[in-house]
């Protein structure tokens, strides 16, 4: 298992992409989504953070999955039948990350949406 990225929410997303790159971080993407969500990926060293931009004013709604860790995970198939089983909540089921591999999204014991997706490893 490793580490992928961590996932926040921002106001702005232009800014927030600029902060990091003046810490010495590198700009992997700024993009509009095919679900129509502003994203943002900073490279950090060997990590990455991932940044969705939210309405800086009206109601503060954005998708369950916005804010979240994302771990490569090896057997996804085999290991999400086992979490079900253990009572782990799944919020997003078996289905094809953007990249064409295995992904499922699951709640940690404090309600912090988990991306688990398959390493290919």
């Amino acid at each position: 298992m490793t580490l992928k990225h961590v996932s926040f929410l921002t106001r702005d997303l232009r800014a927030t992409l600029a902060f990091y790159e003046g810490l010495g971080g590198v700009t992997e993407k700024d993009m509009l989504t095919h679900e129509g969500h502003r994203r943002g990926v900073i490279r950090l060293g060997d990590g990455k953070l991932q940044f969705f931009q939210i309405e800086a004013e009206g109601p503060q709604t954005h998708p369950h999955w916005a804010e979240h860790i994302a771990i490569h995970v090896g057997g996804l198939r085999e290991l999400l039948p086992r979490l079900k089983a253990a009572g782990v909540t799944v919020t997003r089921d078996l289905q094809p990350s953007p990249g064409g591999r295995d992904m499922a999204f699951v709640l940690d014991p404090d309600g912090r949406q988990v991306e688990l997706l398959e390493s290919g490893l």
